[in-house]
């Protein structure tokens, strides 16, 4: 279906906390989806039931955006961050270009980067992590207490190339011990 705003906005309570282990998880619902109101590029599986069978699948698009947040991240403490995805059989247009996971403390904070090539990944049934090496974003001693959100994106917006196939289940942010 689409509707007059073709750009997804999260839902914040799509979000998953366990306190004691320090983790977010965020599922599709909370991800804010450039042109993801629009079925002719994205489909949102089981909307309301929370789990492994729900994700946003990417059916095609040129352009790649996919952004969420948590709030209340503890200042001095690391975080890793990144996303659980799969890749379905059909996937294409991945070859050759870079797809970028980026994090930043507070909206005006400087992103960190990971450069990620999806065209190395095959179609799979259980969900992998993007990066595969640790994204790691440092809440800093001097951010102010209105900052403390970890801002959290899965970008390729430059080459202009059409791709399909992604499926994500769900974005993580969880603390370093």
């Amino acid at each position: 279906m689409t509707t007059t705003c073709p750009h997804r906005e999260a839902d914040e309570t799509a979000k998953e906390k366990n306190v004691i282990k320090g983790i977010t998880k965020v599922y599709p619902r909370g991800f804010n989806i450039t042109w993801g109101n629009d079925d002719r590029y994205w489909n949102i599986t089981n909307p309301n039931v929370p789990g492994s069978l729900y994700m946003a699948e990417l059916k095609q698009v040129s352009w790649l955006e996919v952004t969420c947040s948590t709030d209340n991240v503890e200042v001095g403490e690391t975080y890793r961050v990144g996303f659980n995805i799969t890749m379905r059989p059909d996937a294409f247009g991945w070859d050759g270009i870079d797809v970028y996971v980026m994090a930043k403390v507070g909206k005006k904070g400087k992103f960190t980067s990971m450069k990620v090539s999806l065209g190395e990944i095959g179609p799979n049934e259980t969900p992998i992590t993007i990066p595969k090496e640790p994204l790691e974003i440092f809440v800093a001693h001097s951010t102010p207490k209105e900052c403390r959100t970890i801002h959290l994106g899965l970008y390729e917006v430059w080459s202009s190339k059409w791709k399909g196939g992604l499926q994500i289940h769900d974005a993580f942010i969880y603390k370093v011990v």
